[in-house]
């Protein structure tokens, strides 16, 4: 209310009023009240200043005098005694005198108005708290996630150093045994190193085509060719390429090829690598008597291929992320199967893209089974 008096002030002081006052003592012996504060000037004053304050309606406000109770101006109707008692008042003193005269202004709910004013602070409080929670909460999984990719790029560029390495080292063990004299006329001696140089070359080749492959998923040109492909003759054709691995590990392989139909649209090379995948994982992961089961059956217009092993199995907390890539189950102390994280997510895209579903059932210690549907029409 300061704020109004004081602008009661400037206008009381400003040269024009003065000179509409001048006009109005030719006609009065003396000046009222509400010839210094006109009531409509006082209103809009009021308002104005309430309004700032997000007050409209709910107060009252009068010019009385103090010494016979007597209003002169404001709104003060059925409230008279209130803004006589009210703790809100000023002299009128400076702009009229004798200084009898105050203005009164009365809040009916005032106490209500504090606390409403308070519950926007807060309800603003908790949520500007709530905003910085959740900026908090999200720097901290970011930070943590920056850690989890962290320690899978770490992991990734371990293996593929392991993955290289290996082959690479082999291939140039056999190379400077190739080298050496004594090996001259054995020709069965240097076929089996010739053999060795081969076999890493080709290893080393299958990892850089499985590099290639997922970098072009990765890109969206990964090219597929539609053609009539014979499923279990794919199969076969993976039964073939592992068998030296199968026989060199002892590994006891059944092939049941119980598909009527085995010929879907799809593409040959992606699907062959599909199978090849389940087959070198399961060969890896199967340690002790190793038994890999190969299953194909005819379902709801298409057909399940179902690649089982007896192997050390994933636990159930796994499972759910073995499709993502980079991924790798902890195998504790199994420091020979290795890998990039890359092949089954791999296996997941190609069977999407033929519009099938992959599955895993495993128990740790029992062995995994992959079984794959793809349907004939896709």
């Amino acid at each position: 209310m300061k704020s109004v008096l004081n602008r009661l002030l400037e206008y009381k002081n400003d040269s024009i009023f003065k000179e509409e006052l001048e006009k109005i003592k030719c006609r009065k012996l003396k000046l009222d009240i509400t010839d210094i504060v006109p009531p409509e000037l006082l209103d809009s004053l009021i308002k104005e200043e309430l309004n700032i304050m997000f007050v409209e309606n709910d107060y009252y406000y009068a010019i009385y005098n103090k010494s016979n109770s007597k209003f002169v101006a404001g709104k003060y109707e059925s409230a008279e005694k209130e803004l006589i008692i009210s703790e809100i008042q000023y002299s009128l003193v400076n702009l009229y005198k004798p200084g009898d005269y105050y203005l009164s202004v009365y809040f009916p709910r005032k106490q209500y108005m504090i606390l409403e004013q308070i519950n926007i602070w807060v309800i603003m409080s908790v949520i500007f708290l709530i905003m910085l929670l959740i900026n908090f909460a999200y720097v901290i999984y970011t930070l943590f996630r920056q850690k989890k990719l962290s320690e899978v790029k770490n992991d990734f560029i371990s293996n593929l150093t392991h993955e290289f390495k290996t082959p690479i080292a082999t291939s140039s063990l056999a190379a400077e045994m190739l080298l050496r004299p004594e090996i001259e006329n054995k020709p069965k001696t240097i076929k089996k190193y010739a053999n060795v140089i081969l076999d890493e070359n080709h290893r080393l080749q299958d990892q850089v085509e499985q590099l290639l492959q997922v970098a072009a998923l990765e890109a969206g040109n990964l090219h597929y060719r539609a053609q009539n492909v014979d499923i279990h003759q794919l199969i076969k054709n993976v039964f073939k390429n592992f068998e030296m691995r199968i026989k060199e590990n002892n590994i006891q392989m059944e092939v049941k090829l119980e598909a009527k139909d085995h010929f879907i649209i799809g593409d040959k090379e992606h699907l062959q690598n599909v199978f090849s995948n389940l087959v070198d994982n399961a060969i890896k992961y199967t340690l002790v008597n190793p038994k890999i089961n190969i299953l194909t059956r005819n379902i709801n217009g298409g057909i399940m291929i179902r690649v089982e092993d007896n192997g050390i199995g994933i636990r159930k907390e796994h499972q759910k992320y073995i499709f993502k890539k980079l991924y790798r189950v902890p195998t504790g102390n199994i420091h020979e199967a290795r890998g990039f994280g890359i092949g089954l997510y791999y296996v997941k895209a190609v069977v999407d893209h033929h519009h099938g579903r992959i599955a895993l059932n495993s128990q740790p210690g029992a062995g995994s089974a992959f079984n794959i549907y793809l349907p004939f029409k896709n």
